[in-house]
C-alpha cells in the first residue's frame, strides 16, 4: 500500500472472480455516495468532486476521496484488485482552512502564532482524516470484495 499526500494506493488478493469483486466495489461506491463514471470488464472508476458531495454523511470511510480507480490484474497467476484513490479536493479545502487559521493566529499574536495555528489546523483536519482513511478504506474494500 502506498500513500502520497493526496493518494491512497493498494491492492487486495481476490479469492473469487473479478466480476463479483467489481460488483462488490460498485456496491461499496454506492453506499459511500460515490458516482461511478465508468465500468469495464476489469475496472471501475468514480468521480465525485467535493462540492458535489458536501451534504453526504461525513463518517463514511471514503468521504475524503474525490476520484478513484479500481482494476483487476491476473498477470502473476494471482487475481489482484488494485486501487488508486485521490483526495486532492479535500486536501485543498484543508489547506484553505489552514490559511484562515494562519491569518487568525497572525492577527492574534504574530507570525509564529499564525504558523502554529495553520499547522495545527491542517494536521487536525487533513491528517486525522487521512489517518482514519488508512485504516477504514482498505477494510471497507476487503469487506466489499469478500462478500
Amino acid at each position: 500500500m502506498g500513500n502520497i499526500l493526496w493518494h491512497l494506493r493498494g491492492s487486495v488478493t481476490l479469492n473469487g472472480n473479478q466480476d463479483s469483486a467489481l460488483d462488490g466495489i460498485e456496491g461499496l461506491l454506492g453506499a459511500q455516495y460515490k458516482t461511478v463514471i465508468e465500468r469495464g470488464s476489469d475496472h471501475i472508476s468514480f468521480d465525485d468532486p467535493l462540492w458535489r458531495s458536501m451534504f453526504v454523511p461525513n463518517w463514511l470511510a471514503m468521504v475524503m476521496y474525490d476520484r478513484g480507480h479500481f482494476w483487476t490484474d491476473n498477470s502473476q497467476g494471482t487475481l489482484l484488485l488494485y486501487y488508486d484513490l485521490r483526495s486532492l479536493h479535500g486536501m485543498l479545502f484543508c489547506m484553505f482552512a489552514a490559511g484562515l487559521a494562519f491569518f487568525f493566529g497572525m492577527a492574534d499574536q504574530g507570525l509564529q502564532s499564525g504558523l502554529a495555528y495553520a499547522a495545527f489546523a491542517f494536521v487536525w483536519l487533513y491528517g486525522v482524516n487521512m489517518l482514519l482513511a488508512l485504516i477504514r478504506v482498505p477494510r471497507a474494500i476487503l469487506e466489499a470484495v469478500r462478500e
